[in-house]
């Protein structure tokens, strides 16, 4: 067989198993791991009022036990660790220094004093097909409240490399105020009003 030709019967014959499912009828229950590989969460403030201020966390993990026929029933537990933070600064050398600062600056993150962030679902909302509302309790420098996300499932698929296990994706986003967890700095220049938003997929437990 040609190389060409094999190709493409191997492009072929993955595409029943790449190919993404919305609906959740042959979505297996029970745990799933996040794929870090496949996951982004961010924080998004105004800065001066002008302009929108965006980092990402690098280094969070989640697991969800997921209710296919009834994902009311459905829960998840996240955790960050607030060390792992990237930003857009623009002078390499002083990059990590910077983000070092936002991380365990008591005005900031205050991870040294406070080294993990956690949201533990404490209620799940249907509102269609593919979105609902998660509500869970969120454990940030040391004080805990409760937030609600906008969630959207983006459907399943079944990587060979993953055994046929399924893949399930998720969007999430919704925003707080800073204020609420003791961060009034930079009043005039940072927004109160934090956006958070996730993108990911999770994987089915062998």
């Amino acid at each position: 067989m040609k190389l060409k030709s094999f190709l493409a019967a191997a492009i072929f014959s993955l595409t029943p198993a790449l190919h993404a499912e919305t609906s959740r009828e042959d979505v297996a229950s029970g745990l799933y791991s996040l794929d870090k590989t496949h996951a982004f969460l961010t924080w998004t403030v105004k800065h001066n009022n002008i302009s929108d201020y965006s980092v990402n966390f690098t280094d969070f993990d989640a697991i969800l036990e997921f209710d296919a026929d009834n994902p009311a029933n459905s829960k998840i537990e996240l955790t960050i660790n607030p060390m792992g933070l990237e930003t857009k600064y623009p002078d390499a050398s002083k990059k990590a220094d910077w983000e070092n600062k936002l991380a365990t600056d008591d005005s900031f993150f205050d991870a040294t004093q406070y080294p993990e962030i956690s949201f533990v679902s404490t209620d799940i909302q249907v509102d269609g097909d593919t979105v609902g509302r998660v509500t869970g309790d969120l454990s940030f420098r040391g004080m805990q409240q409760s937030v609600t996300m906008d969630v959207s499932y983006g459907g399943v698929a079944n990587p060979p490399w993953f055994g046929q296990r399924d893949v399930i994706g998720f969007n999430a986003s919704t925003s707080l105020d800073r204020s609420d967890f003791g961060m009034t700095n930079l009043r005039g220049i940072v927004s109160d009003q934090v956006i958070i938003e996730f993108s990911g997929e999770f994987i089915q437990d062998e």
